[in-house]
């Protein structure tokens, strides 16, 4: 983490299912490289294949989407002043539903599960989590994903040696949070998925891949709708799920940062007009 600009917001990043914080290296190098200071976060219980045990692969089993917002509502609550918080699949529903308990400076959703209220599931959803589907009781147990799942919906878009990249430095995910997003189209509000979104009072930059299978770009366009005024959703042709690296990465990169910049440079013509 290096020392940033004054006028720079701290940026906090969170990975989503089967990741951890060096998942988001690009992004991280991305906001490095442009004079932020960065934190990337790892989620509780989360850890390489070779690095869990039993206990804590018990331990990750069980953790809650309610656990992963309270350790990102602690890390937003470190940071000098309010950040911006960039979110990737699970970890963008996650960062929704954090900046709707604290302030953030803005709010970067990249390829966003679902939240509660939006149905996520369909054919190429389901074909991408696989066997996974078959684990009973989910909600006890772990998942995982193999190369044919990372060819098939995470990065179908991506050359094969960036899936097998992905696919070895994949890791083990909740089976409760996986369950509780796969029900929260069902239970609305009463989802631990359920998103306030009225609570949410910064500025709010969606990002979405046409050929995303996870989290298809209907699922984009449904949370930007919800934002209304207050979102600007970026649809990126031909990327995939792997919206974090990989071909479209620069495009990527150079859109967020451009987006951030230009709302440093609105709030700072704001503070000088208001002196």
């Amino acid at each position: 983490m290096k020392n940033s600009d004054n006028n720079k917001a701290p940026v906090l990043l969170v990975h989503g299912m089967w990741s951890d914080a060096n998942t988001l290296q690009e992004v991280r190098d991305a906001f490095d490289d442009a004079g932020y200071s960065v934190e990337s976060l790892t989620l509780p219980h989360h850890r390489s294949k070779q690095e869990h045990s039993s206990s804590s692969l018990a331990a990750l089993a069980s953790a809650r989407l309610e656990d992963y917002v309270d350790a990102i509502v602690e890390a937003i609550q470190r940071q000098p002043r309010p950040p911006v918080l960039v979110g990737h699949s699970m970890g963008a529903l996650l960062a929704q539903l954090a900046a709707a308990k604290v302030p953030c400076e803005r709010l970067i959703l990249l390829s966003s599960a679902a939240p509660a209220g939006i149905n996520g599931l369909g054919v190429s959803v389901i074909r991408t989590l696989g066997r996974n589907m078959l684990r009973f009781p989910l909600w006890k147990t772990f998942t995982e994903v193999r190369l044919a799942n990372v060819q098939y919906g995470v990065a179908n878009s991506q050359t094969s040696e960036v899936q097998q990249d992905i696919t070895d430095s994949c890791t083990y995910e909740s089976g409760m949070a996986t369950f509780q997003i796969s029900v929260a189209s069902l239970l609305g509000r009463r989802s631990a998925a359920h998103v306030e979104v009225s609570r949410i009072h910064c500025p709010v930059l969606i990002i979405g891949g046409t050929e995303d299978r996870i989290t298809p770009l209907r699922v984009q366009r449904k949370i930007a709708r919800r934002f209304g005024d207050q979102a600007r959703l970026v649809e990126i042709q031909g990327c995939c799920h792997w919206s974090v690296g990989g071909r479209y990465f620069p495009q990527i990169r150079a859109t967020m940062l451009d987006w951030v910049k230009a709302g440093e440079e609105l709030a700072g013509r704001g503070r000088a007009a208001a002196a």
